[in-house]
């Protein structure tokens, strides 16, 4: 009797955590399509990619100008003297390292702001996919970056993109 009990208990504990398993309901979705793709996503994209565009317009302006200063303080060298050539291209190396200096602030700031910018869009969406899965029954959902393969079916990325355009409407970039 103590036996058949000890054998129904140890089938129950093992069987029990295995149909468990079984029955939960995974998901997964890629979460670089919903960045890019939803319309917020594709404005903080296009808003980063102005400022970083405008940086690079304003430093090829500068260096096509230091160029210039360059080629006219070298054509100059024979004509000035010794000391003032070296001081003329002393204050021209200084403006070059003060422009360096403030180029690499600005794309410093740009990328502290992207960043910043980025992590809140990113909690935004963390929220809408907990809802997502609380509405759909999905126990987990999974990036499809971290697996090798999945059904089709189980592919809800498309889904979590019109939530996400549904649900945030205005972004703050600013």
């Amino acid at each position: 009797m103590k036996i058949k009990k000890f054998i129904i208990i140890l089938l129950l504990f093992i069987l029990l955590p295995n149909t468990y398993s079984f029955s939960q309901n995974i998901a997964y979705a890629n979460l670089d399509i919903i960045v890019k793709n939803s319309n917020v996503g594709k404005k903080i994209i296009a808003h980063f990619t102005e400022k970083n565009n405008q940086i690079l317009e304003e430093y090829k302006a500068n260096e096509k100008k230091f160029k210039e200063q360059e080629n006219q303080l070298i054509s100059q060298k024979n004509i000035l003297e010794k000391e003032e050539y070296s001081k003329k291209v002393q204050i021209l190396t200084n403006e070059i390292k003060k422009f360096n200096k403030e180029n690499n602030e600005k794309l410093s700031k740009i990328n502290s702001d992207k960043e910043k910018i980025s992590k809140s869009f990113l909690k935004e969406i963390n929220s809408i996919l907990k809802d997502f899965a609380e509405k759909n029954d999905i126990d987990i959902i999974i990036s499809s970056k971290q697996m090798l393969i999945g059904k089709s079916n189980l592919d809800v990325t498309d889904k979590l993109l019109q939530n996400v355009n549904d649900k945030i409407k205005k972004f703050d970039i600013n």
